[in-house]
């Protein structure tokens, strides 16, 4: 869920990492910008509301809901499901970003390949992967290892191929990628796809930010703290296909 280093797209909410491989130090940004962390937390609102809306209609217990998030990062998402009262766990390969993570809820250091290791089936009611599948060379393998830890619902997030920027690009002929470490991007269709094939279904979608600021800095943190109802609260309602990111719940099958 966090931005890499080198930071490809800071404005469009691309959140790289490199889970399932060997941990890079200093991979994820421990230390980002104002304006990266204004951008990034609409990413992180819309992964607590999939989380405690969408997914808790899945889970037949009552609150609080135990939940994983797979490849944490500095624990942003932890930080927020806690104070809601919610039993909640890290997977993250980075050991700066276990430590940052531990500050909000328990932290253990392995790759979504150690999944098993660490946990049993069943012990969790909800798992969430953000911003990882793209950088994994078998999302399939991953998603259906994910499956058999047979949770009640799961919350997935990636880079969305048809986000504006994307598209901005697509009409000006450039060939700049995403980010340096995306070996995969997805639109709506392809990932509902992906996920079938992995053995989930009944899905509930969810927008984080349709960025229409071009502006970097300071002068693009002004403009984006200004047009914030616009792109985060108006726009991923009216036009969900051109939010930054893919936000899913779904059940296994």
């Amino acid at each position: 869920m966090q931005a890499a280093t080198p930071h490809a797209e800071p404005a469009i909410g691309v959140f790289g990492k490199r889970i399932g491989h060997a941990p890079a130090s200093g991979h994820i940004d421990t230390s980002p910008t104002s304006r990266a962390r204004f951008l990034r937390k609409s990413l992180y609102q819309a992964l607590c509301q999939a989380v405690v809306r969408d997914a808790a209609a899945c889970v037949n217990a009552p609150a609080p809901m135990r939940v994983l998030d797979v490849g944490c990062g500095r624990g942003e998402l932890l930080e927020q499901l806690t104070r809601l009262g919610h039993q909640v766990t890290g997977l993250e390969p980075e050991p700066n970003c276990v430590a940052l993570a531990s500050q909000y809820a328990t932290c253990v250091a392995g790759s979504v390949e150690d999944l098993a290791d660490h946990f049993r089936p069943g012990q969790f009611d909800v798992i969430v992967l953000s911003h990882v599948l793209e950088h994994l060379s078998n999302p399939l393998k991953i998603l259906q290892a994910l499956r058999n830890m047979q949770a009640a619902a799961y919350v997935f997030a990636v880079p969305n191929v048809h986000r504006t920027a994307r598209l901005v690009r697509a009409l000006t002929g450039s060939e700049r990628p995403d980010h340096s470490l995306h070996l995969f991007s997805w639109g709506r269709p392809e990932f509902t796809a992906l996920l079938r094939k992995a053995g989930f279904d009944q899905f509930r979608w969810r927008g984080d930010r349709v960025t229409i600021n071009p502006l970097g800095g300071t002068l693009g943190l002004w403009a984006g703290r200004a047009l914030e109802s616009l792109e985060v609260r108006l726009l991923p309602q009216v036009c969900p296909g051109l939010a930054s990111s893919l936000i899913v719940t779904c059940e296994p099958r």
